[in-house]
């Protein structure tokens, strides 16, 4: 495929994802939100299991960065570069970016927890740009991590491709269903974790090349 056109591609799929965000923020996510709380109310006990769940995102994304890099150099050293190598050093680069991105882009756009904004429900409006306090919605942090780690493990291990589909699958419904993240959360997480990774790619594939 011609560079001029992988460049429409992805300016449309950029637009695209906009326009489904924007109509997700506008139109479901409220509704979303409150249908979700209202069946927590019918389930206690889902409501108690889902209450506080931990963040170990940052852990996940330390341990697993250093584990990939240093089976990564380990590999190098004992059989050589290969399709292991290659994603060990395309899923480490690009899991401790995703991370960092979105951190920047919560603190930019300051959108507060779908939990906080449920507590004041009555309001018309969620929140933006509101500060450093309660401000990790938009994007998700675990969608856009996980799935810059399974859009390298797709790009390596075509056999693997379906249970990589599945498991950002869950992970989707699963933020929803916990009232962590409003639909557009996830949905922007999903679309800047596959371009952090489909960057970084391009770039160690022409780092390579020199």
């Amino acid at each position: 495929m011609k560079k001029t056109h992988v460049n429409y591609l992805l300016a449309g799929s950029v637009l695209a994802s906009a326009v489904i965000v924007y109509a997700g923020i506008v139109f479901l996510d409220r509704r979303i939100a409150l249908s979700v709380r209202h069946l927590m109310h019918l389930n206690p006990l889902f409501r108690d299991v889902t209450k506080d769940i931990p963040d170990l995102l940052l852990q996940v994304v330390c341990v697993g960065s250093v584990g990939m890099w240093g089976a990564y150099y380990y590999l190098v050293r004992r059989k050589g570069r290969n399709i292991h190598t290659q994603f060990l050093k395309l899923a480490a680069t690009s899991v401790p970016f995703a991370y960092l991105l979105k951190s920047l882009l919560q603190s930019f756009f300051g959108r507060i927890n779908t939990r906080v904004w449920l507590q004041n429900s009555s309001s018309a409006d969620i929140p933006w740009f509101t500060g450093l306090e309660n401000n990790g919605g938009f994007p998700s942090g675990h969608m856009t991590v996980f799935t810059a780690f399974f859009v390298a493990v797709w790009f390596y291990y075509p056999a693997y491709r379906h249970i990589s589909a599945l498991a950002l699958s869950v992970l989707a419904i699963a933020l929803i269903l916990t009232n962590y993240h409003f639909m557009s959360d996830v949905i922007a997480g999903f679309y800047v974790g596959l371009l952090v990774t489909l960057v970084t790619r391009s770039c160690l594939n022409r780092t390579a090349a020199l």
